[in-house]
């Protein structure tokens, strides 16, 4: 193998694993952040890359050489509609920082034009002609059109590279500006891999063919470190994740996914060039150093994972670490379940007996938890007499109840009741051997600390519930800050997805209960402004705002249960004001109990639609943000 050969080669890898990545960043942009328009806009600069270098590849493959044209003329499709999508890009660029001005009728004409551009590219030979293969590079030659659509190519990469460049300007905060750096420097990477310079500047006959070779791998490698740079700041954009959890998900499918899929492609390579060296069979070495690179990668990245952590999580990293070992060491129910059934099996095989039972004790009711042998029902279980188990008779420490050895288990501090473990009377009389005994009682430490520790997941998870939904606006909130384009009202609680969940709990408590006393409804304008004629107290200032926004949707004239007009808000008033049941309210108003829950969130979606209005009403007028 010469220099040239070497250098075609790892050209064609390179291209390869360009356009690898450049389709797996589409993917993960499409799974993990679909929701920001810049990172759906860009996915379609990537649709462009791919498709340019899945031609570029099936050139290079082609057996017969009357496919170069066609295939050349056809890439244009990707290539024409380049420059439309830089300026798609650039508009949700602008729109992340307030400034969206870019006329609608500019956008559908850039489309209709890049259409006839691909059509004009394909059929004619207005815009490119006659194919060149030369030492393996294909190229066609520039037709009368092709300079006007070179030109506005650069015009569109131009205008959106400034326009990035004053977006940049506009962030506050020093990450922002550095993640818009980042995009702006890989800004031309598209373009850059799509673009056919050959058309303009050819190749010189005087000039050595490897020189060529090399530009073009120095052009690829250029591309594949901006293409990276640019999608590491749009994956960031819109994304409603904390950073360091987007850093680390798109590292890591960076290093599993193109980087694997690059080495593969090299160790391919490697595998061909030394069969053919050894003059083995075809594909014998190729196909096993694929695997072994595959699996290589894989095990590298998950023995690096300490490396990476160390790399990512530079601020912080003691509670993330925390936070990675509680996550790690959570029982799940699953978990819990498992383990006690290993020690119910253990505690049964001890004392010889053929079945027993764990049941929990949840506000004050036991729960059947797990069982072996035959199937002791839960509300027999659920029918031990609590009270009375102290003074209930007992031998050995063990309650005899129902031809059951009953034990009860207490937290660490020997107070609280945690549950029971019955095994049912065994071969064994009591009192237990003292071995026995112990092992025994060590197996029952082992159910008690399972028991306790769930108990403690559980009130950690009731405490973390109702602040889920304000950490995911603390997200929101925060991906607006850090481009600079947001207004303290784009912080409005009315832009929550939670506002219908919110009035749903405020009317299901409405005259009493946690769910109205620490709802985010509270922090309403409309609300801090009714407490004011309410003697200051907020929860009757809430009150009287749903009510004012339940009279909103009362129709005028005569009330009528049945009329179509006054059944949202007989819905609303009856269930939730008067507090009567659900089938009651169905049967005075002839629904279905399906069909009330449907009209139900209707009722509530649209009461929810009028507190927004009387919301933004309140914004809209003159100091009202400050009443």
């Amino acid at each position: 193998m010469n220099w040239l050969e070497l250098l075609i080669g790892a050209n064609n890898v390179l291209s390869v694993g360009i356009g690898a990545t450049a389709f797996a960043l589409q993917l993960y942009l499409f799974f993990y952040n679909r929701e920001s328009r810049v990172a759906r806009s860009f996915g379609g600069l990537l649709i462009c890359v791919v498709y340019v270098y899945l031609t570029d590849l099936l050139m290079g493959n082609a057996q017969n050489p009357h496919l170069a044209e066609p295939l050349l003329r056809w890439q244009w499709l990707g290539i024409a509609f380049t420059p439309t999508l830089y300026l798609e890009f650039t508009r949700a660029i602008r729109q992340v920082v307030q400034q969206d001005h870019f006329p609608s009728w500019l956008r559908i004409g850039s489309y209709i034009l890049s259409g006839i551009i691909a059509l004009l590219a394909v059929t004619t030979d207005l815009v490119v002609h006659n194919g060149t293969v030369r030492q393996g590079a294909a190229f066609l030659q520039p037709g009368p059109l092709f300079y006007p659509f070179a030109v506005l190519f650069a015009l569109a990469l131009i205008w959106g590279l400034r326009q990035t460049l004053a977006a940049r300007s506009r962030c506050y905060t020093h990450t922002a500006r550095r993640r818009m750096t980042y995009l702006s420097i890989g800004f031309i990477a598209p373009a850059l891999g799509v673009f056919p310079y050959l058309l303009i500047v050819g190749w010189p006959a005087v000039l050595p063919d490897a020189l060529l070779w090399t530009l073009l791998l120095l052009g690829n490698i250029a591309v594949g470190v901006m293409l990276a740079l640019m999608s590491y700041a749009v994956a960031f954009i819109g994304a409603l994740t904390p950073d360091r959890v987007v850093k680390h998900r798109l590292v890591r499918f960076m290093l599993r996914g193109p980087l694997a899929a690059l080495l593969a492609l090299i160790a391919f390579g490697f595998g061909r060039t030394i069969e053919r060296a050894l003059g083995l069979g075809q594909y014998t070495l190729a196909l096993l150093a694929v695997a072994g690179a595959i699996i290589l990668v894989q095990l590298g990245v998950e023995l690096s994972k300490p490396l990476l952590d160390l790399a990512l999580y530079r601020e912080g990293r003691a509670e993330i670490a925390r936070a990675q070992e509680l996550s790690q060491s959570l029982l799940t129910t699953a978990d819990l379940r498992q383990f006690l059934e290993n020690i119910l099996a253990a505690l049964c095989e001890l004392v010889q007996s053929n079945a027993g039972f764990i049941a929990a004790l949840e506000n004050g009711a036991l729960h059947r938890e797990i069982w072996c042998s035959f199937n002791i029902v839960a509300e027999e279980v659920a029918h031990f007499p609590l009270a009375e188990s102290v003074a209930a008779q007992s031998q050995d420490g063990f309650i005899l109840w129902n031809d059951y050895w009953i034990t009860p288990i207490y937290d660490r501090s020997g107070v609280e009741m945690l549950g029971l473990a019955g095994i049912l009377k065994p071969q064994l009389a009591l009192p237990l051997h003292p071995e026995r005994r112990q092992f025994f009682d060590q197996l029952l430490l082992q159910v008690q600390a399972a028991l306790d520790d769930r108990r403690l997941q559980q009130a950690v998870f009731s405490a973390l519930t109702p602040i889920l939904g304000e950490l995911g606006e603390i997200q929101r909130r925060q991906g607006l800050l850090r481009y600079g384009g947001a207004s303290a009202r784009d912080f409005a609680l009315t832009a929550s997805e939670d506002l219908p969940q919110w009035v749903h709990d405020a009317l299901a408590h409405y005259w009493g209960g946690p769910r109205f006393t620490d709802n985010p409804l509270l922090n309403l304008k409309v609300v801090q402004q009714a407490a004011a004629v309410h003697d200051g107290s907020p929860t009757k200032a809430l009150r009287a705002v749903l009510t004012e926004a339940l009279e909103h949707l009362r129709p005028d004239g005569e009330r009528k249960l049945t009329a179509p007009e006054w059944l949202l808000y007989n819905i609303l008033e009856m269930k939730f004001i008067r507090g009567q049941k659900v089938r009651e309210v169905a049967m005075r108003l002839a629904l279905s109990e399906s069909d009330y829950y449907r009209k139900q969130r209707i009722a509530i979606e649209n009461l929810t639609q009028v507190i927004i209005e009387m919301e933004t009403h309140l914004h809209d007028e003159p100091g009202g943000a400050q009443k």
